[in-house]
């Protein structure tokens, strides 16, 4: 997306434009974000999420009005308290000051009386509210909470020392993963099969606190410059394949019948029966916690098993279950959901950008002997009929921990 806010306009024109909504909160969005609250001054942000705005096109549009801020580009970016005027947007305001009109369209009924609904859900923010990291088109209320809860506590990605990673992407599941049947059948033939034979998670899986398993595997064969294999120092396939052949004859006698579509892809090792290179294999053998990249709901699970992934979830270091009491309450649903751009069907894209902002409180040994000790009921007992009773002892208890009153409660929990 490019704009022309450095055109020669004098300040205080006004420039308004359509765009995909995802520059609000993405990270490619950054640079547009500073430039519309330095260069310019918001004066209204329209949201229309994923309604077919247009027709021919599945779009996530938004309508962006600013006004010309400044004169020249100097103090963007500096924190300059230059006070000349000829930096100042109209009324003497500098950036980042003033307020917008904001709206979030969520209804396709709510188009056909545009003027009335926009009276009716739009409402005023401060230009400050809009954060580099990512616009939240929010109620003062609600960004009063975001703005508690961002103080309460250390981001997860420094509570985990940035140890977020990505699932396993074959660039052919046809070929490496597997039903329980060719597992079967690729140990009965050769029993050595079974070391690189590993249970496979998909994204769809993966539930609350524990996956729902489909009996699915994945050839796991780490590429060379990730594993030391027979064949790893062989200076090209011609030697190596023989070798890779006589370790695993089952295996390569299955990918072998995928050969041409293996060979063509750009995820590969260092031979093409390989996975890409991935420098964290060992990270899937550890307790872990995994979540998927597109969710209704934050959905975060348990896993000790050393479950692989697909491409379409994460993992992290199940550091202690308290955290994933957090992750599953009813707070993380309402924080990421004012992050996360919304996605076709409701859905939410979990990525590592919004995941990694969630604060964790300190707590003390008590506290977090609380929640774990109800976190510990609910993995040992999956099916049992008091598990919403003790999620909701987990709400509460992890209300707690950020300290929010009964007003902030009902914010979160979308009662006011």
């Amino acid at each position: 997306m490019k704009l022309c806010i450095h055109s020669p306009a004098k300040p205080g024109a006004t420039f308004c434009f359509i765009a995909p909504n995802k520059f609000m909160r993405a990270g490619y969005g950054k640079n547009t974000r500073e430039l519309l609250t330095t260069l310019a001054k918001p004066l209204m942000i329209l949201d229309f999420g994923d309604l077919p705005i247009f027709h021919e096109a599945t779009t996530y549009p938004s309508i962006v009005l600013v006004e010309k801020q400044l004169s020249s580009p100097q103090s963007i970016g500096r924190g300059s308290k230059n006070t000349n005027p000829r930096h100042l947007g109209e009324g003497g305001q500098r950036p980042g000051e003033g307020d917008f009109l904001a709206a979030t369209f969520t209804d396709q009924e709510q188009l056909k009386q545009f003027d009335d609904t926009l009276s009716s859900i739009g409402f005023t923010m401060p230009v400050s509210a809009l954060r580099a990291e990512g616009w939240a088109l929010k109620r003062p209320e609600v960004l009063g909470v975001m703005e508690k809860l961002r103080k309460a506590g250390k981001p997860l990605g420094e509570y985990v020392e940035g140890k977020f990673y990505y699932g396993i992407k074959t660039g052919l599941n046809e070929a490496f993963v597997i039903d329980e049947e060719t597992k079967a059948r690729l140990i009965a033939e050769d029993l050595k099969s079974a070391a690189i034979i590993k249970p496979w998670l998909r994204g769809r899986d993966i539930k609350k606190w524990q996956a729902q398993w489909a009996g699915l595997y994945i050839i796991a064969i780490a590429s060379s410059g990730n594993k030391e294999w027979p064949w790893s120092q062989e200076a090209d396939e011609k030697s190596a394949r023989p070798l890779f052949a006589e370790e695993y004859p089952a295996i390569h006698k299955h990918l072998s019948q995928w050969e041409t579509g293996l060979r063509k892809r750009d995820d590969q090792g260092r031979f093409w029966w390989e996975l890409r290179a991935c420098a964290y294999w060992e990270e899937f053998d550890k307790p872990k916690i995994s979540w998927s990249h597109f969710a209704t709901v934050p959905e975060f699970v348990y896993d000790e098993q050393g479950f692989l992934s697909n491409d379409k979830s994460y993992i992290m270091p199940a550091i202690d279950l308290s955290v994933l009491g957090i992750l599953n309450a009813r707070i993380t649903n309402f924080f990421l959901g004012q992050l996360s751009p919304p996605v076709s069907g409701g859905f939410m894209e979990l990525r590592k950008i919004y995941l990694q902002q969630l604060p964790i409180p300190t707590a003390t040994d008590a506290q977090q002997t609380s929640i774990i000790e109800r976190v510990e009921k609910i993995l040992d007992n999956p099916d049992s009929p008091d598990i919403p009773q003790l999620e909701a002892e987990i709400d509460q208890l992890v209300y707690q921990l950020y300290g929010l009153t009964e007003d902030e409660i009902a914010v979160v929990e979308g009662k006011r």
